[in-house]
């Protein structure tokens, strides 16, 4: 077992971390050392999370490889605060990054079949799901998203001193949004960090529930194929790696010689961390090392697994520290779906430049085929999968012009008109 104690990281957005031509992939281990000085009581109780996880692992072993079918669904609540509109972000991106974090948390991400041999067997389905909260906390029909228009530029790296230092983007009356109840939804802002870290999230304990959550810088959010300055962080990756902070993972690296480690028995020691796309194999610790896992900061796109271990360690988390979110009744109300209609696709951007996403609203049983074809008939995709797993189709090759994209499930068949416009 690997052994090191760590304190617990509160949800403080940082100042500088970097300079904004260099953003961080992730705040967590900066801000971690930074809450060690402020709050040495933080120690105590990680270890007594410390204990309870391993002994609940002890206990559940049973579950690391199996798939119980017993799926835990996450209530969501996305706090876009902005200052200008293109920090505003659409309904749509949000409803891709939920469905990015469900494929990469259920093991049904499009690059799952890129993981090594060699790590495939210790490869999971975490058996969580989230979804955009249905029910607010005093009980009234959402849509699980709030949005505030704000007068403070860049506010997730903006402190008031008075009563704080304090971060101004938790809260209404420093021109920030309130969490909703954190013991029942997961709360993730998605606001301006001007260029310092891409994403930051806190795990449990928490001394203050109000900041307690996941932050993303709004450039790096949801499935944004379209934004040249988001590559290549531009695939929702951001949030899938923070949220498993959120639910107590840590980084997988460390020096070779310490006793230091991520509590986790199936991810090899790895001496640094990884960035961009590296060819496997990759050895540093006298083992091959899994650069691709979520919790690695290689690019968006490279990025492609959890761990059994990984899974144990958020299990745990959901059935003691973060135990609320599992009870909650969040999700109970589900939005309203269409029936397979020409209603139940969206296809955008429209015009399209690098990639043509499709959301589906629409619950489809079965497979579902996706072609994709020119104005004079030539076809030039076609992929058969569920509606579940089909996220986009690569645009970069296609010429300027118009194309249709049909869509068949069963005996229904529906086609939609594109551009591509470079």
């Amino acid at each position: 077992m690997k052994k090191i104690i760590l304190p617990i990281l509160i949800l403080l957005a940082a100042v500088a971390i970097l300079s904004a031509q260099n953003p961080q992939r992730c705040g967590f281990d900066e801000l971690l050392e930074d809450r060690k000085e402020r709050f040495p009581e933080l120690v105590r109780k990680t270890n007594e999370i410390e204990d309870f996880t391993q002994n609940w692992i002890t206990q559940n072993a049973f579950k690391a490889n199996a798939r119980e079918g017993e799926i835990i669904t996450i209530p969501v609540v996305v706090h876009v605060v902005y200052t200008k509109e293109e920090e505003n972000i659409s309904d749509l991106l949000i409803q891709s990054q939920i469905e990015v974090i469900n494929e990469d948390f259920r093991m049904m991400n499009n690059n799952v079949q890129s993981i090594p041999e060699e790590f495939k067997s210790i490869t999971a389905d975490t058996e969580i799901e989230f979804c955009l909260a249905s029910l607010s906390p005093d009980g009234l029909p959402s849509t699980g998203i709030t949005r505030t228009k704000t007068d403070v530029e860049c506010i997730a790296d903006i402190f008031t001193v008075k009563d704080g230092p304090k971060p101004r983007l938790f809260y209404d009356h420093l021109g920030g949004k309130d969490a909703w109840d954190t013991d029942s939804y997961l709360n993730i802002w998605a606001a301006d960090y001007c260029g310092t870290v891409l994403g930051i999230a806190t795990s449990p304990p928490v001394l203050t529930p109000e900041e307690d959550g996941v932050v993303i810088n709004y450039k790096y959010f949801g499935n944004n194929c379209e934004s040249a300055s988001s590559y290549p962080y531009h695939l929702g990756r951001t949030a899938t790696h923070e949220i498993g902070h959120y639910l107590n993972l840590f980084h997988p690296w460390s020096d070779c010689d310490s006793p230091e480690g991520d509590f986790v028995e199936d991810t090899p020691w790895q001496e640094e961390p990884y960035e961009g796309c590296p060819s496997h194999p990759q050895n540093s610790c006298n083992s091959n090392d899994l650069f691709m896992n979520f919790m690695n900061y290689t690019d968006d796109a490279c990025m492609s697994m959890f761990t059994n271990g990984q899974k144990m360690r958020m299990l745990a988390t959901l059935d003691g520290p973060r135990k609320g979110l599992k009870e909650s009744t969040g999700c109970i109300l589900l939005q309203e779906k269409f029936p397979f209609d020409d209603d139940a696709i969206v296809v955008y951007p429209n015009p399209a430049q690098h990639c043509i996403h499709i959301d589906f609203n629409a619950t489809i049983d079965g497979d579902v085929i996706v072609e994709l074809k020119d104005a004079m008939g030539k076809l030039i995709f076609r992929d058969i999968e569920s509606s579940r797993s089909f996220r986009s189709i690569d645009a970069n090759a296609l010429s300027n012009g118009v194309y249709f994209v049909t869509f068949e499930a069963g005996k229904r068949r529906i086609t939609k008109k594109v551009l591509i416009a470079k």
